[in-house]
């Protein structure tokens, strides 16, 4: 080994061969380095959508290629293995100086980093291009879902009722209306709500791409639960002062409207509503009154919501009635019963003062008043039982100080 090491001829091989070495590797990376650029690959991105340009005032697009692919070349090896985002780069046509009718025109792009080269399959399109025309249409209110049980849906009123739409001139025919939809289900008040305006044709399908001004309305839709229309009656409480009687008590309306769920509107239909009270006590002069009608339990609402009254005042009067027959009620029928004196002779009738305005006594009759004596759950004996004076104007008329409160009844068993 020390005789290779130390001759010359060892030497000049090993120069050869490092010599012959180095030559390959500068050789070999110049080769490398001088490849043709068509070497690499393409990335090929599928299904770009194509936008359109063009005046949307003016036109519609009717027809067009929706999606092409785009070629990305680069030497750039980041670029082969990360794709751009969708957001970041936008493939078009440009029609803002063409009319109507169908044009061929070329594929552009942006958004393309300068060393990509970009390629667009197919590079020209045809689109075509339509007229926009604008008809009038009224809106018409699409009534969903039900309202409540015994309740109703009356008639919507919109704002604006008209609405003006624009569409591309050939599906001018098809705009068969402009709706609103509004949702009733369940509703026991009235419905106000904003929606948006929807252009179909008579098919009732939506037309996609119509323009509707305006895009929305304000719909008002009543809903009215049960209602009945029933009598009012005044609550008149206490007496009038000494020396003052109601000649006339007279309202604006007779009758009320009064909602509510329909068991207790079914309860109203044979009654009378209870107005508002007014206190007599203080009253000595004719008043004109406007009062609120009460709401009662469970009614949704009374109309009209007040009541006008007008009380007509004037100086008491005294009326002598005479010979009034004496009424016994709640007798049993084995029961007989008779009216004693204060000397114990058996009555039948009674004498006594009603006190009231002049107008209204000189109208009283005899069969507009009764005097009972109720004798309800009274077994044989003799009682005494209080009078109840029954006036047809109870309003109006009241008896006098000095009438008789109670009677003496004898009740006996029948004679069999």
């Amino acid at each position: 080994m020390d005789k290779w090491l130390n001759s010359h001829w060892f030497a000049r091989a090993v120069a050869l061969l490092l010599a012959v070495m180095m030559w390959m590797v500068v050789n070999l990376e110049t080769e490398q380095t001088n490849l043709p650029e068509a070497a690499s690959q393409p990335v090929l991105i599928d299904s770009v959508n194509l936008h359109v340009k063009y005046d949307t005032d003016r036109f519609q697009v009717v027809k067009q290629q929706r999606t092409v692919k785009v070629a990305l070349e680069s030497n750039n090896p980041f670029y082969k293995h990360n794709l751009f985002p969708a957001d970041s780069y936008e493939v078009y046509v440009d029609a803002t100086n063409l009319g109507k009718g169908t044009h061929r025109v070329p594929v552009q792009y942006k958004g393309f980093p300068d060393e990509v080269k970009v390629g667009i399959i197919p590079n020209i399109v045809e689109i075509t291009l339509e007229e926009k025309k604008t008809v009038e249409r009224e809106v018409a209110v699409e009534m969903l879902g039900q309202v409540a049980p015994g309740y109703t849906a009356g008639e919507p009123i919109v704002k604006p009722f008209r609405a003006l739409v624009r569409v591309p001139e050939s599906q001018v025919d098809k705009v068969a209306a402009v709706k609103a939809s509004v949702d009733l289900e369940g509703a026991t008040s009235a419905i106000k709500t904003t929606v948006p305006l929807k252009v179909v044709d008579k098919s009732g399908n939506v037309i996609q791409g119509a323009d509707v001004v305006p895009l929305t309305v304000e719909v008002n839709i009543p809903v009215t639960s049960p209602f009945v229309k029933v009598p009012i009656k005044l609550n008149l409480t206490n007496e009038m002062p000494n020396g003052y009687s109601l000649a006339s008590v007279d309202m604006n309306v007779d009758e009320v409207t009064v909602f509510g769920p329909k068991e207790v509107i079914d309860a109203l239909k044979a009654t009378t509503y209870p107005g508002p009270e007014i206190d007599l006590s203080n009253i000595t002069s004719d008043r004109l009154l406007e009062l609120k009608i009460p709401i009662m339990d469970n009614i949704v609402k009374v109309e009209p919501e007040y009541l006008k009254v007008s009380l007509k005042v004037v100086p008491s009067t005294v009326k002598r009635l005479e010979k009034i027959p004496i009424r016994i009620s709640g007798l049993s029928e084995d029961m007989q019963a008779k009216v004693l004196s204060t000397d114990g002779q058996e009555m039948s009738t009674i004498d006594f003062d009603v006190i009231g305005a002049e107008q209204v006594l000189g109208n009283l009759r005899q069969e507009d008043l009764q005097v009972v004596a109720d004798v309800s759950n009274m077994p044989a004996g003799v009682y005494e039982v209080a009078l109840n004076y029954i006036f047809n104007q109870s309003d109006y008329i009241m008896t006098s100080a000095s009438a008789p409160k109670k009677v003496t009844i004898e009740i006996t068993n029948k004679q069999r």
